[in-house]
């Protein structure tokens, strides 16, 4: 005969109400976890990539707002009465790495006189943008264009081209192809004084 332990229908009753409760208790919790990873999601994810038209020559340049390497929104217009350089490229683009020496270059000898390098990387991964960044050492702020709306809004649609804005807002230059020091010293530098 063996002999077990009976548990009367109160002690059972209980034991479920305990199990329920800590049960509902993780849903709960995971609820709330979930609800928290949205939120960060959502702060961290790409700024509205939207533009309000084409770059032409003379005209004002169109406004933007990206997000950096490190998810920091960066706006066209927090730039104003700088001479920016918008750069377009990829890292599969074989003349966007041959200038981007030059471009850092440039940039580090020139931002204490008022100019800055926007390169604005054409829909690839954060991951690895950041890893061909860190790997050559470029300083410049980099941003990202998931889906390369703000890109094609602007009218770029070959990598890498440069678009480069004077300090009144208006864009002086639409450079198409690689840019080598000795035409960004002759565009830019003109721009400056």
């Amino acid at each position: 005969m063996i002999i077990t332990k009976t548990t009367s229908r109160r002690e059972q009753l209980r034991a479920a109400r305990r199990r329920s409760s800590r049960r509902s208790a993780l849903i709960l919790m995971l609820a709330g976890l979930g609800l928290v990873a949205g939120a960060a999601w959502a702060l961290s994810g790409p700024a509205p990539a939207t533009v309000s038209g084409r770059a032409k020559l003379g005209s004002p340049m169109p406004s933007f707002a990206l997000r950096d390497l490190s998810g920091r929104a960066v706006s066209l217009s927090e730039l104003a009465g700088q001479v920016v350089l918008v750069n377009g490229w990829a890292t599969w683009c074989p003349p966007c790495r041959a200038e981007m020496p030059a471009l850092h270059a440039f940039y580090q000898a020139h931002q204490a006189e008022g100019f800055t390098l926007l390169a604005v990387n054409a829909g690839e991964e954060q991951a690895a943008v950041s890893q061909f960044i860190d790997e050559l050492g470029f300083t410049f702020p980099v941003l990202l264009d998931p889906g390369v709306r703000v890109l094609n809004g602007l009218g770029i649609d070959a990598f890498p081209t440069s678009i480069l804005v004077g300090r009144d807002g208006l864009v002086k230059q639409i450079h198409i192809g690689y840019y080598a020091a000795e035409d960004l010293a002759a565009e830019v530098l003109p721009l400056l004084r």
